[in-house]
């Protein structure tokens, strides 16, 4: 195919979900790019991160991308990363807020891709649904490392734990770069970890294959993640690889403007952030807008946001209100609610396995939500704990001394429920415990002892007493005393007859009985025959 033998038709929807207050999610689909971004980290700052670049990413929907377009694509978002580290350089409040990006730029006869994070990008052909990106989670490290397997890592405690995120965590973003080829009749699906993570790869594969309409199938998916939970932002993106005549469809654009979803549309305010060629009258640096979710959802799109001038009295327009391209049906999302998607370093060692310590580098996605009150504004995000990325190290130091905790509850449990039996001021007597110590602490105690004279026993039975002779409960250590007991009766008994033994009271059964008289020997015949 030629460079205009194709365009994407193609359909983006973005929901808030149904457990947070506000989606970071920002996605864009256009006719030449299709673009998700999973923002993360902050007091809003993934809101942040996520509009600011689709914002400067959304610049590529156009025609005329040659052969550079990966350079292209790549050079955008080094300008993205750019644009948020100086918005934290200029708002401290967002440190370590960052973005997955997941993009795909029509080039020729190709498309080129970028990623980074754990968002995805799946392609349907022929019906057979492949994963085209790799995830960049600590999971996906393991799993390629053989230590877990694809189904284990679907339920890790950490599967949530990104390595590499675009925005300001310390290093320069490592993207997945690569050309794809195409085909008419391809379909590509961009979404959100708010898809994967609720609803089940069967399920969307049936949507992608059975609902030709992009906007229609873009809506079913989001449904399915909400019936699977909606505990996460969820943001899908379709583009189908058509013929240009046939680009329109019914619910789908047609070749022109392209739509943005999520964040960057319902705070298109934030598109601003970072900039360096934007009029210092049109950044805002004062409270941001704040959305009430009794209200209908509002959108605007990002390119108009940013051609708006200012009214006379230096205040831009109001949000326009939006469409069922925003985030849908849930009621407009707090601008400035909080998700708690710290920003953590997954280190690595010399054989490239991870550590898990906290720090730059790596993202962890909390499901805990952090609220933001009306009336806060930009000075006032972040006023938890700063920089938030020292909490892992205190949540495992925590974790290590609870199960530290639990394991001696769990063992001295096991230890209170042993029992032997012993000698205690010369008599048989029984513990509880194991005769052990642990340091200065004893691991037994005494809990009865009993009328038997250890020295009324046999030697061997004294010598065993001295070893402590274990038993698995108390009936068990009963039932060894009783056994002591009938031996020191036994042997009394003896003594008092006049005989010592230092035998064990049960005689071998083919021994004859010591208290009968030997029998008298037979009379022998004399050789003769004779008496």
């Amino acid at each position: 195919m030629s460079s205009l033998d194709f365009t994407l038709r193609h359909a983006a929807r973005s929901d808030t979900g149904l457990v947070r207050k506000n989606n970071q999610d920002s996605g864009y689909a256009g006719p030449d790019f299709l673009l998700v971004a999973d923002g993360m980290g902050g007091h809003a700052g993934g809101d942040v991160a996520s509009a600011i670049t689709v914002a400067r990413l959304s610049d590529l929907d156009a025609p005329g991308h040659g052969g550079d377009a990966l350079d292209v694509l790549r050079q955008a978002i080094l300008d993205a990363n750019e644009r948020i580290t100086t918005c934290v350089a200029e708002q401290p409040e967002l440190a370590g807020m960052g973005t997955t990006v997941t993009a795909l730029l029509r080039t020729g006869d190709r498309l080129a891709l970028a990623h980074i994070g754990d968002s995805r990008a799946y392609l349907l052909r022929d019906g057979e649904l492949s994963l085209v990106t790799r995830d960049h989670t600590f999971v996906q490290m393991l799993v390629d490392e053989g230590r877990i397997t694809p189904e284990e890592a679907e339920s890790h405690p950490q599967r949530s734990v990104v390595m590499r995120v675009l925005g300001d965590v310390g290093s320069a973003p490592e993207l997945d770069l690569s050309f794809r080829d195409t085909r008419l009749g391809d379909r590509w699906m961009l979404c959100s970890d708010g898809l994967t993570g609720f609803a089940s790869i069967e399920d969307i594969q049936e949507a992608l294959a059975d609902i030709a309409d992009p906007g229609a199938c873009c809506d079913r998916l989001v449904d399915l993640a909400l019936a699977g939970g909606g505990a996460d932002n969820v943001t899908v993106v379709i583009g189908d690889v058509v013929a240009p005549e046939d680009a329109a469809g019914a619910g789908a654009a047609a070749r022109g403007p392209g739509e943005s979803v999520g964040s960057v549309r319902t705070n298109p305010q934030y598109a601003l952030l970072g900039r360096t060629d934007t009029p210092t009258e049109l950044i805002p640096t004062g409270p941001l807008d704040t959305v009430d979710e009794s209200a209908d959802t509002q959108q605007l799109d990002v390119v108009d946001a940013e051609r708006t001038t200012p009214d006379e009295d230096g205040s831009r327009d109001e949000q326009g209100s939006g469409d069922e391209h925003g985030n849908r049906g849930r009621g407009a999302p707090d601008s400035r609610g909080a998700r708690t998607g710290d920003t953590q370093e997954i280190p690595t060692d010399s054989a490239g396995t991870a550590a898990a310590t906290a720090g730059p580098g790596a993202a962890h996605r909390d499901s805990a939500e952090t609220r933001a009150q009306p009336g806060d504004d930009l000075d006032g995000w972040g006023a938890e704990e700063r920089p938030r990325r020292r909490l892992l190290p205190l949540l495992i130091t925590i974790l290590v001394l609870a199960s530290v905790a639990i394991a001696g509850v769990v063992g001295w449990n096991w230890v209170r429920g042993q029992y032997y039996v012993g000698a205690e001021s010369g008599t048989v007597a029984i513990y509880r415990g194991v005769a052990q110590t642990l340091g200065p602490l004893e691991l037994s105690s005494l809990d009865e002892t009993t009328d038997i004279p250890v020295d009324e026993l046999s030697a061997f039975s004294q010598s065993r007493l001295e070893a402590t002779i274990p038993a698995g409960d108390r009936a068990a250590a009963d039932q060894v005393v009783e056994t002591l007991r009938d031996e020191a009766a036994a042997n009394a008994a003896t003594e008092m007859q006049g005989g010592v033994t230092d035998a064990p009271v049960s005689p071998d059964p083919a021994s004859p009985d010591p208290a009968s008289p030997a029998p008298a020997p037979a009379e022998e015949p004399n050789a003769a025959g004779g008496p």
